[in-house]
């Protein structure tokens, strides 16, 4: 077999696809003036590494000599790694969804050789069958079409471009208040499925952004509902199938409204968000539970996705040997054979059944067994008159048998893309996690990946890159490698106080309000305002698998101005605030996290600046045992060594100085502060004021 053009990318995805018979194109000009030249239509396909169903329509057409003849004859075939080009992707999926209702991957688009888009769709079969048309006849309509009635597709594309011109311009609604926040919480508590946690029917969706305002939500209000809510849906997670109960880690999502059976790939992104998350809900609940998913989701993430113990790679693959979740499955007889005499029980708490407990509605996995639980451990420990702990201890045993034995099966394809704005928010999750637990080890990371950011993924003017892959630095950073870095990095500042972190942070939110910010539509553009390779240049605000690059600005402005009291940043999020309105009223449960970051504004009411320089002082020994010990919400806490931190000049308390040379507490609200505090029972005495 010969390889097609896509044999010299670096991408995965893209060296997938480089033995098909169609003569790929990577996204590029060559591609796009053979197309003119040849007066064809461009098929663009759009997918990623780990996608199941991109895998299928390799397998039926893009590998078919059939298919590939027809495409090759047809069109000017084009392929895209929606990882590493996600401005691609968010133009033309956003055209998908408002051409057919929905979106997905693989992303199917025919277009004009000068990139305007007139058919959409996701997958297609190789022939067609029912309601759905299959790829040959989709090509041979699309060549008659293109030949005898251009002017149609002319006039399609201009009526397309201007709708989405339309719909891309944002306007300036209503001023937000908590009337937002009650109507979001409302809309999550409508949803919210009682029996099973989560929201809505199947497929379920981790979404932590859900939660996280949740979280936030009753800490503002202390409405018990919601932190019920919150805790029911992380344990059903835990003990469902969409966690891996033996090598841990979450898969993407599940297929039915009870958490069991999986769509098997996981993903960088769940982990960093779920890690933050289940971080959050130990330090609001203090239960032991949450902190130990943290844990297994750290053990997975350490062991299977961390590279050089810098950065991690981007995603596991859901297939193995050509089936979905093959990996991850057993036969009822096998798991009797490696459990042996604790089979009964082990049976019971993880549901397993000789017809098998996976319902594969596609037939691959036939009387398989995928392990969870139903109930939590104390109630089998009740049912089935077995302490917790000796149930602990046998779930311990049994894991790592099973995992030494899965080992030994081919494992699923690891894309080894490390991707700048899915590493932020793995980073930001570990420093979270970190003011759990002190871990040594995250900390290491933490560190090291600060290291790895300024040499690999960083360039000499302040921008940075959107990719490391195959030794490689690769393509100009998005606006969501810049607000998940810039999120990374406050994360590290705030609970490590590591002021170099913060200047980073500083630096790249100026370069990305340089880079991103439109003054005109009130909104960050995902690529930069001076690109020009895409007709329109996608403005992202929905909050899906992960938040939007503009709320999590709308995020981090806040938390900036809040340290620097610079009005600028706070003018940028109050426009930002208004062009949110719009959609946030129309449907909350769309823009999760920027109410969570909007629930903010209403519950932080002061900060407490901690001036040290010798961190054997008594005082400030107490004072760092006490805030790891008393968590609130509304206290932004900073430790501040003047010695230490002077190339921060940005930050509102530089000149604060400790008195007599001894740890020096102020109180502050809306950059004025009290008078300083030298004693400890008198900081007590004033903390429990506020």
């Amino acid at each position: 077999m010969k390889p097609n053009r896509l044999i010299n990318e670096k991408s995965p995805y893209l060296l997938q696809h480089a033995f098909n018979p169609v003569d790929w194109y990577p996204w590029s000009e060559e591609a796009f003036n053979k197309a003119k030249e040849l007066d064809k239509p461009i098929f663009l396909s759009i997918g990623y590494s780990t996608c199941h169903w991109c895998h299928v329509m390799e397998q039926e057409s893009f590998n078919d000599p059939e298919v590939s003849e027809i495409l090759n004859e047809v069109f000017v075939c084009i392929k895209v790694d929606r990882e590493e080009r996600p401005d691609i992707d968010a133009f033309y999926m956003k055209v998908c969804q408002m051409m057919t209702g929905n979106g997905g991957w693989p992303l199917t688009i025919i277009m004009t050789p000068d990139k305007k888009p007139f058919f959409a769709g996701t997958y297609f079969p190789k022939y067609s069958y029912i309601n759905r048309i299959g790829l040959v006849d989709l090509a041979r309509n699309v060549e008659r079409v293109w030949k005898t009635r251009r002017e149609d597709v002319e006039n399609s594309t201009k009526n397309l471009l201007e709708y989405l011109l339309q719909s891309n311009n944002t306007y300036e609604g209503k001023v937000l208040d908590k009337f937002l926040i009650n109507e979001a919480f409302k809309s999550l508590e409508l949803t919210f499925d009682k029996i099973n946690g989560g929201f809505g029917s199947a497929p379920k969706f981790p979404t932590p952004h859900n939660l996280l305002f949740l979280i936030n939500y009753y800490l503002l209000h202390r409405q018990e509902n919601s932190i019920e809510m919150v805790e029911h849906t992380l344990k059903k997670m835990r003990l469902g199938g969409i966690f891996d109960h033996i090598g841990f880690g979450f898969h993407r999502y599940s297929t039915d409204s009870r958490w069991v059976l999986p769509h098997f790939e996981k993903m960088l992104y769940d982990q960093g968000l779920l890690l933050y998350t289940y971080s959050q809900a130990y330090k609001v609940t203090r239960n032991e539970f949450f902190r130990k998913v943290a844990d297994e989701i750290v053990e997975y993430s350490f062991r299977e996705l961390l590279y050089d113990k810098k950065a991690f790679y981007s995603s596991e693959d859901a297939d193995s040997e050509g089936v979905e979740g093959k990996f991850y499955l057993f036969d009822y007889d096998e798991l009797e054979t490696l459990i042996r005499d604790d089979f009964d029980i082990f049976k019971k708490i993880y549901s397993v059944s000789p017809l098998g407990n996976f319902d594969d509605p596609f037939g691959h996995a036939q009387n398989k067994n995928l392990l969870y639980m139903s109930t939590s451990l104390e109630e089998i420990s009740v049912r089935e008159q077995i302490p917790v702990d000796q149930l602990i201890e046998n779930l311990t045993k049994w894991r790592n048998h099973l995992f030494k034995y899965r080992e030994k099966r081919s494992k699923p394809f690891k894309d080894k893309k490390i991707l700048t704005d899915w590493n932020g928010l793995m980073i930001a999750g570990l420093a979270n996690y970190y003011s759990i637990t002190n871990s040594k080890e995250a900390l290491e990371i933490l560190h090291n990946y600060v290291d790895f950011f300024l040499h690999i993924l960083s360039k000499s003017d302040g921008t940075i890159f959107h990719m490391f892959v195959d030794g490689e630095s690769r393509i100009d950073g998005f606006l969501d490698d810049y607000a998940f870095s810039i999120f990374a990095f406050y994360e590290i500042f705030n609970k490590t106080h590591n002021y170099h972190c913060l200047k980073l942070a500083y630096q790249l939110l100026n370069k990305a309000i340089e880079l991103f910010w439109d003054p005109n539509e009130k909104a960050f553009k995902f690529t930069r305002i001076s690109n020009n390779e895409l007709p329109i240049i996608p403005v992202e605000f929905f909050d899906g698998s992960i938040p939007s690059g503009n709320s999590m600005m709308y995020y981090i402005l806040q938390k900036f101005y809040l340290i620097t009291s610079d009005k600028r940043f706070k003018e940028i999020s109050d426009q930002l605030e208004l062009t949110y309105a719009k959609f946030c009223l129309d449907n909350p449960l769309g823009y999760n996290f920027f109410n969570y970051a909007f629930v903010d504004n209403f519950l932080h009411t002061s900060e407490i600046i901690i001036i040290w320089e010798d961190p054997d002082d008594t005082f400030y020994q107490k004072c760092r045992k006490f805030f790891a010990e008393n968590f609130n919400p509304s206290i932004f806490v900073v430790f501040y060594n003047p010695k230490g931190t002077l190339d921060c000049e940005f930050v509102y308390w530089k000149d604060y100085k400790p008195i007599e040379n001894k740890t020096t507490i102020y109180f502050c609200n809306n950059f004025s502060c009290s008078k300083p505090i030298t004693n400890f029972e008198y900081f007590i005495k004033e903390f429990n004021k506020v």
